[in-house]
């Protein structure tokens, strides 16, 4: 039965926009779903990416203590070595080994000795700076380089290196401490050579007693810089005791006090010479006790006029310490102390006072 025709022509709208409703909604459907693997797409793609930094990371980094390991190591310091050379730039290395390593494993476990040697790596990056890179070399043996830092700076951080680990507690091992070379690199060197210089300096340390820091000096330029002139100290051999500790302690004090008198001529903040003369008076007072204690088995006879002139020289020291502190440095009177009495006056004219007697009493045991 045909339709009345107020009927036909109501409709044909209604037709219209129900197709156009349906065309339309469909279109909506298509972008949603579009959408949708788009966003699915771009998350896979970060994910892979992810995936991508993950696996270059464990392929660069020791995956106990997250420092770099060999293979990460060696295309950097190859690059950082032609940047030195390039700008005539300075760059160190540090070598450092846990001392007594073995007896932590044999006595606590090797679950121990792994949390010693993260927490170890953990310590490190609390003072290392972002320019510096933190290497796991092998065993209980770490690298660190240092760009832009010369042999000076690189000693006065491998010391706060040795100073933070000796003084933090680890649960399951007795107290930990370190051994440290430090050697600079020098112009056209391979890096085996560098290396080996480094290590020749670990050697030494550990030699020595352990726990402690030796920079390797031997090849070290000690040209007047324009920057210092006339205030930087120079090295002779013809300053040498003939007693190996003693050298090495006479050439890190002249460095040291190099370094602070290139913090007071260069306007360094007072920040930095602070820390610079706190670490020269370590070392003065470890370089005091170890002569001593040499003195005394050698039967010096005038160690009690010795020890009373370390005893001098540190109290100036402490006072010098506390003035540069409290912000009432008279920085010619530091220059004066570091310059007369400590080298000239003390390192270069009394201890000469014992060489003969302590070599003589000590014969070869003495010697380097």
């Amino acid at each position: 039965m045909p339709l009345p025709g107020f009927l036909h022509t109501s409709l044909f709208p209604i037709l219209l926009v129900g197709a156009a409703g349906l065309a339309w909604g469909k279109a909506m459907l298509r972008n949603r779903f579009l959408v949708r693997q788009t966003k699915d797409l771009s998350e896979e793609i970060r994910h892979l990416q992810e995936d991508m930094v993950r696996l270059e990371e464990s392929t660069s980094r020791d995956r106990l203590t997250g420092a770099w390991n060999r293979r990460r190591f060696e295309e950097a310091v190859a690059m950082e070595m032609g940047l030195a050379h390039r700008r005539r730039a300075p760059l160190a290395l540090i070598s450092l080994d846990l001392d007594h390593f073995k007896h932590i494993n044999d006595a606590y476990g090797h679950r121990a000795g792994d949390g010693v040697l993260a927490g170890a790596a953990a310590v490190f990056r609390t003072v290392l700076r972002s320019s510096d890179a933190l290497v796991r070399w092998g065993g209980e043996e770490f690298l660190v380089l240092t760009p832009a830092t010369g042999l000076d700076g690189a000693i006065n951080l491998a010391e706060r290196l040795r100073l933070a680990l000796e003084a933090t507690a680890f649960p399951d091992a007795e107290p930990v401490t370190l051994s440290a070379g430090v050697a600079e690199y020098l112009a056209h060197e391979p890096l085996d050579a560098w290396i080996a210089r480094t290590d020749g300096a670990l050697y030494r340390a550990k030699t020595q007693g352990r726990n402690r820091v030796v920079g390797d000096h031997a090849r070290s330029p000690r040209t007047v810089s324009a920057s210092t002139g006339l205030l930087e100290l120079i090295w002779e051999e013809g300053y040498g005791s003939g007693h190996h500790l003693i050298d090495e302690q006479h050439i890190l004090l002249f460095d040291l006090s190099n370094a602070l008198f290139s913090a007071i001529v260069e306007g360094l903040p007072i920040s930095v010479a602070e820390a610079r003369l706190d670490t020269l008076l370590y070392h003065a007072e470890r370089h005091f006790h170890d002569e001593e204690a040499l003195l005394r088995k050698a039967g010096y006879p005038d160690l009690d006029q010795h020890r009373g002139e370390h005893a001098r020289l540190l109290g100036a020291a402490r006072n010098l310490q506390a003035d540069l502190r409290t912000g009432c440095m008279d920085f010619g009177r530091l220059v004066t102390y570091l310059a007369t009495d400590l080298v000239k006056g003390h390192l270069l004219t009394e201890d000469c006072h014992y060489f003969d007697h302590l070599n003589h009493k000590l014969g070869r045991e003495s010697r380097a």
